[in-house]
């Protein structure tokens, strides 16, 4: 916790407050990656799984106490990937070196590789590459910047 900024803090005890939906001073464990990506860092599920979070709602609950420091262990966390290097990853599906991909490889991407998503999951992402040209190829730098931005994206205001 002592690497967290007063900002951070007040901002962790914000989101904390939200999550903490009955007022008891305590958040279900389940709830644990969706408030740490709330205060802007994106941890993996495997990570949130490692730092106490559950599957099951009711198995666990923390307290802010308990919370803070593992928001303090996400942020300062430098594995996590960067516009760059998912574009670089991209760039392999790119056989014509023009920024596009076959949206069926992303699609296959998505559910094969990694942290891998359900179909559902991968549907609402594919949603947001917008329309396959007639070749059936998408625009992939468009569709990551979007994803990275969140549901929220800045705007210049903030």
């Amino acid at each position: 916790m002592s690497d967290l900024s007063a900002a951070d803090i007040d901002r962790a005890k914000l989101v904390f407050g939200i999550y903490d939906s009955d007022g008891s001073g305590k958040v279900d464990a389940s709830y644990l990656g969706d408030a740490i990506r709330a205060l802007e860092v994106s941890p993996t599920n495997a990570m949130v799984e490692k730092l106490g979070g559950t599957k099951k709602k009711g198995e666990k609950m923390l307290t802010l106490e308990e919370f803070l420091p593992i928001f303090g262990q996400v942020k300062k966390e430098k594995e996590m990937g960067t516009l760059e290097d998912f574009l670089e990853g991209l760039k392999v599906y790119d056989k014509a070196e023009n920024g596009t991909m076959l949206a069926a490889e992303l699609y296959h991407v998505l559910t094969t590789l990694g942290e891998r998503l359900t179909d559902e999951e991968t549907d609402i992402i594919m949603q947001l590459a917008g329309t396959e040209d007639e070749d059936g190829f998408i625009k992939y730098e468009p569709w990551l910047k979007q994803i990275l931005a969140g549901p929220f994206p800045k705007t210049e205001e903030q």
